[in-house]
């Protein structure tokens, strides 16, 4: 991965009976466009516990698709108006996830901006909450490309 981007996400979980839990992790991200699709991909970490998982969303016009490869492998679909369910294989078994999303706003270009992901959740067909990631990205300066050489 040649990184070229600065990614700030930020993801709030709100579950019933429980405090919402806010995680926000900033690491280098690689930005492609393709075919009408923008793709921005990063390496987990261990703050969220998905280390050696990268994570991409696909930026297509009206939904967004992120997708999980590595410790975790899962593709979840979000479309407003739309119900999608997909598993969500964690290494020691998968799970069945059903999303319903309810706010897309994609400000993102090839030269940086934002994205905000909000949906409801449930698993194995038990409500369990919503869930909004909250995307930043900016352009590495060609000065810390250089360092990275």
């Amino acid at each position: 991965m040649k990184p070229d981007f600065l990614l700030t996400v930020r993801g709030t979980q709100r579950y019933a009976d429980h405090e919402p839990e806010t995680i926000e992790l900033t690491t280098e991200a690689e930005m492609q466009h393709k075919d009408g699709v923008l793709f921005l991909s990063y390496p987990e970490s261990a703050l969220t516990g998905l280390q050696g998982t990268v994570t991409t969303f696909a930026l297509h016009p009206h939904r967004v698709v992120l997708k999980r490869v590595g410790t975790v492998n899962s593709e979840m679909v979000f479309e407003l108006g739309r119900v999608h369910q997909s598993l969500y294989d964690t290494g020691h078994g998968a799970l069945m996830i059903t999303v319903r999303t309810t706010a897309i706003e994609d400000n993102m270009t090839l030269e940086g901006g934002s994205l905000l992901v909000a949906y409801d959740i449930s698993i194995e067909g038990l409500g369990m909450g919503r869930i909004e990631y909250q995307l930043q990205a900016r352009r590495l300066s060609s000065q810390h490309r250089e360092k990275e050489a």
